[in-house]
């Protein structure tokens, strides 16, 4: 059986730090070689600037807007809960009058 093999793989080292990233996530090496430079650009900044670097502030601000939108959730149904207890209340008083 014939089986097409490309190697796409990409491997970069960022000699000052030693960080070194291989990254595989397209069969363009070319593509490869981008999204690995950015990865790699990105990491080199969080290892520099820690909690100031921009992946680590999107990151903190995705967190903020998720933590948002669950807590907003949890309180759209407590209330549609709490509005079906009442109407479900109202209607056990309705029948025993």
């Amino acid at each position: 059986m014939l089986q097409n093999k490309t190697s796409s793989a990409v491997q970069l080292k960022h000699t000052p730090t030693g960080l070194v990233l291989k990254v595989q996530a397209t069969r363009s090496r070319t593509q490869n070689r981008k999204i690995a430079r950015q990865l790699l650009a990105e990491r080199v900044e969080q290892i520099e600037k820690g909690k100031e670097s921009r992946v680590a502030v999107v990151g903190e601000i995705k967190r903020k807007r998720k933590s948002s939108a669950v807590k907003k959730s949890k309180r759209k149904y407590r209330a549609l809960e709490e509005a079906k207890e009442a109407k479900a209340a109202r209607e056990d008083n309705d029948g025993e009058n």
